[in-house]
């Protein structure tokens, strides 16, 4: 978008059925995201780490300009992002790499706990398998997340609702499925049911969630 007058957005095509917008703040993909979804109900829109993917159903010329004028239509630049959405998830941690995690953050495990409870996590976005959301802190960082890596082998099969982190972000597991980030507990929460056709995802691209430890 080359008009100096237009919100701080790049929109490109992404194929010949989606656009791809790329705000010129990551902070204000949320604000954008919201707007998008609201102007174009007819269209699925995705979240991305830091952009938006609008998609059609079949190939549409008219797509990129629909896109582009809900862009200008909203004073989404700088808005605040909604909280009120809090997902809390419970925990037991006893992952396996637990104190791997711990001392490659270089702090003990109850430490690595205590800041996995004390930090919020934001949901960045969804992918991978369905109902698997990529959550980022939120705020100030209690530990330095970024300084544990993914593992070098990834295992074959993680187990449904393992609690894991890797690369400064977290994650719960949806389902069975292989997964190369580090596991520091578990949950007995259901993060994804197919069953329910209206709302089979447990977190959506935007909640804020909380982890707090699993009472017996």
């Amino acid at each position: 978008m080359s008009d100096a007058s237009a919100p701080p957005a790049r929109v490109s095509w992404f194929g010949d059925r989606a656009v791809m917008v790329s705000p010129a703040l990551a902070v204000d993909r949320a604000a954008l995201l919201g707007l998008l979804a609201a102007a174009l109900p007819d269209r699925q829109v995705r979240a991305g780490m830091a952009t938006v993917l609008v998609e059609a159903a079949e190939p549409d010329p008219g797509l990129l300009d629909a896109v582009v004028h809900a862009c200008g239509t909203g004073a989404w630049p700088g808005v605040q992002i909604d909280t009120s959405r809090l997902v809390t998830v419970p925990v037991a941690y006893t992952g396996e790499d637990l104190g791997a995690a711990a001392g490659a953050l270089d702090c003990s495990e109850s430490a690595l706990i205590a800041a996995h409870q004390a930090q919020d996590w934001r949901v960045a976005m969804m992918g991978f398998a369905p109902g698997f959301g990529y959550l980022v802190p939120d705020g100030a960082s209690v530990l330095d997340w970024a300084a544990l890596p993914r593992r070098s082998t990834p295992r074959a099969a993680v187990p449904r609702g393992s609690v894991a982190i890797a690369a400064g972000m977290c994650a719960v597991y949806p389902s069975a499925m292989p997964g190369g980030w580090h596991l520091i507990g578990m949950t007995d929460a259901i993060i994804f049911d197919a069953a329910d056709e209206a709302h089979p995802s447990l977190l959506v691209a935007g909640d804020l969630v909380r982890f707090r430890g699993a009472t017996s």
